[in-house]
């Protein structure tokens, strides 16, 4: 990772420029949540009546589950029928304010298929209703109430025990692997964490690490990008209301970090204000030992592959996506076995 690599990923993709050119895209106003929130529900509802069903051979359900303060929380099952393979738990992306745990159904979908994964996709109470931490601990106790009912659920979590997320689910995924390593809490051990376009730190530069500080750039480089810039990330401060000192906000707040974790697929967009998040978290956890495989889509804003599907990159992240999983689960599948699995345009964030 150096200086020059960031750059060149910051200089927007020809195919998304040629179709800004034409097709201007306002800017997202993150501060006027009623408006926000009816436009993600749209698009929301949208993406789901193209899912269709699960198919043949597999299954879906909700179950709902008790959190720390009696709270009665939903998560969403894919699974095979007869299935005892791996376990994987998914959580949404939305800036903490919009989403909810069947906006990740296409990718519960195919990783059930491709690894015949019981796959959960959980729900978190929203800001700015539900503050921080609210959000975290909801993960936190789904995380725990699933590995302990694994078998039950018909997982075999020895055969791989996944968590992931995107964005904002990105951050709750790693706070809550890193809280779980430290508090040794789990039942079953993870065995792998996939953080999509990830939130790793506070507003501020303190918790990056003094080597790292001089390519931490992207928060300032994305004044005037689609989806997602640094007015988007105050504007989701200000609703979250976080304590940027609490290892619920960013693992590296956590008094033993990075250590530990087990293997970790990181992917960043290059015109993304969390750009460096992922890229610094990415080269931390590799210095502490962890295996790591980092995916940069250059050129793109953030979580492209939901707003822009008809970019060849975006066509691109979907395939690496099942592959990283593919990775983390140790398994031997080609990119051809996973095409049409699934498809740009189907995952929120």
């Amino acid at each position: 990772m150096n200086e020059e690599l960031i750059s060149k990923a910051s200089m927007m993709d020809a195919e998304l420029a040629e179709f800004l050119s034409k097709h201007p895209v306002p800017k997202a106003d993150w501060s006027n949540l009623d408006k926000f929130r009816t436009a993600r529900a749209g698009l929301a509802e949208k993406r789901l009546k193209e899912q269709g069903s699960p198919g043949p051979g597999f299954e879906e359900e909700f179950r709902t589950i008790s959190m720390r303060d009696g709270f009665q929380s939903r998560i969403k099952i894919h699974k095979p029928v007869n299935g005892d393979g791996p376990l994987i738990v998914l959580v949404f992306g939305g800036g903490f304010i919009v989403g909810n745990d069947e906006q990740l159904t296409p990718l519960g979908r195919a990783t059930a298929k491709a690894f015949t994964a019981t796959t959960m996709t959980v729900s978190y109470r929203l800001a700015p209703e539900h503050k921080f931490p609210t959000p975290a601990h909801d993960v936190e106790d789904s995380l725990l109430w699933i590995a302990s009912n694994a078998e039950k659920l018909g997982a075999d979590p020895t055969k791989g025990f996944v968590l992931g997320g995107i964005s904002a689910g990105g951050n709750l995924a790693a706070c809550v692997a890193q809280k779980t390593l430290d508090d040794k809490s789990l039942s079953h051990p993870l065995t792998g964490l996939w953080l999509c376009v990830p939130w790793i730190f506070p507003l501020d530069k303190d918790l990056v690490p003094e080597r790292y500080k001089n390519i931490y750039n992207s928060r300032e480089q994305a004044n005037n990008v689609p989806v997602l810039d640094k007015d988007a990330l105050v504007a989701i401060n200000s609703h979250v209301s976080p304590d940027a000192s609490s290892p619920l906000h960013s693992p590296f707040n956590s008094k033993t970090p990075h250590k530990g974790l087990p293997p970790t697929y990181i992917q960043v967009c290059g015109l993304d204000p969390l750009r460096d998040d992922g890229l610094v978290y990415e080269r931390v956890l590799h210095d502490h030992g962890v295996v790591t495989r980092l995916d940069v889509w250059p050129g793109v804003p953030h979580a492209h592959f939901a707003f822009f599907p008809f970019l060849a990159i975006s066509k691109q992240a979907v395939t690496d996506i099942i592959m990283g999983f593919n990775w983390l689960l140790g398994t031997d599948m080609s990119a051809q076995t996973i095409h049409g699995l699934l498809a740009p345009g189907q995952i929120g964030a």
